[in-house]
């Protein structure tokens, strides 16, 4: 069987600068990262390609860029971020929608993947139930109007009602980017943003379907840790985070058939 790429999601250390990132997920011993260059966290060009050439040399590469978010006046232009993804080499440049209009979101959606496609990179579009698109079906049909793949967030997927069932039709669609993985309580909680933002579990430390959602999934599909956790953040660095979660992934992924 072929070895899924595990990758260090953005999301595992967003009080980590994008350097002390990648130097994170190499001495924890992931193959490549997920970096958010978005807002606070943006780089200039020369801070690219150091970080680019700083990936290269710890043998990692950079999988995904984060986060355009269609429908946010303060990101009113992809532009940028799609240039740092062809700089840094990315394969994808990773999407959400905060409109609540579908047709607006497919017309939207549609331009940024035709300007990605123009500088070599690829758009993944993530969906949550408080997004556009709500959930895998919706998703779905985005992706085969305009292009995109479908990023599918096991935390999200489960929590719009979704099971492995729904995900290999999601997989049968042939539009899976990457799917980023975490674990949680089996009972949603009031809040699923807060959940999303502050309150996921390392892999194998809830109660989600991992195993059987993981089944759904071609072994290559690319898996991105993605465990924001404010629990962790104050407990562990960044590198010891990163330790930590690699050998709590590696140890639900071994677990496949």
């Amino acid at each position: 069987m072929e070895a899924a790429p595990l990758l260090l999601a953005a999301g595992s250390a967003l009080d980590a600068d994008p350097t002390t990132l990648v130097a994170a997920a190499a001495a924890a011993g992931f193959d490549g990262v997920g970096v958010r260059l978005s807002a606070a966290q943006c780089v200039d060009r020369v801070g690219l390609a150091a970080l680019a050439a700083r990936a290269v040399d710890l043998g990692l590469f950079v999988h995904d860029v984060e986060v355009y978010r269609i429908g946010d006046p303060e990101q009113p232009d992809a532009g940028p971020l799609i240039d740092a993804a062809a700089q840094l080499g990315a394969r994808f440049l990773l999407v959400v929608s905060d409109l609540d209009d579908e047709g607006a979101t497919e017309h939207r959606l549609a331009a940024v993947v035709a300007e990605a496609a123009a500088a070599g990179v690829d758009v993944g579009v993530e969906y949550m139930a408080w997004t556009c698109p709500g959930g895998p079906r919706a998703a779905m049909r985005l992706a085969a109007a305009t292009g995109a793949h479908i990023v599918v967030d096991v935390l999200h997927h489960v929590r719009v009602g979704g099971d492995a069932a729904m995900l290999a039709e999601v997989v049968a669609s042939g539009r899976v980017g990457w799917v980023q993985l975490c674990d949680a309580p089996a009972a949603a909680p009031p809040d699923l943003v807060a959940e999303a933002r502050h309150f996921r579990l390392p892999p194998g430390a809830g109660e989600l379907p991992l195993d059987d959602l993981l089944a759904a999934l071609p072994s290559a599909t690319p898996i991105s840790v993605e465990v924001q956790s404010d629990r962790l953040v104050a407990t562990h660095r960044p590198t010891e985070r990163a330790q930590h979660l690699y050998a709590a992934a590696s140890s639900v992924l071994s677990r496949r058939g």
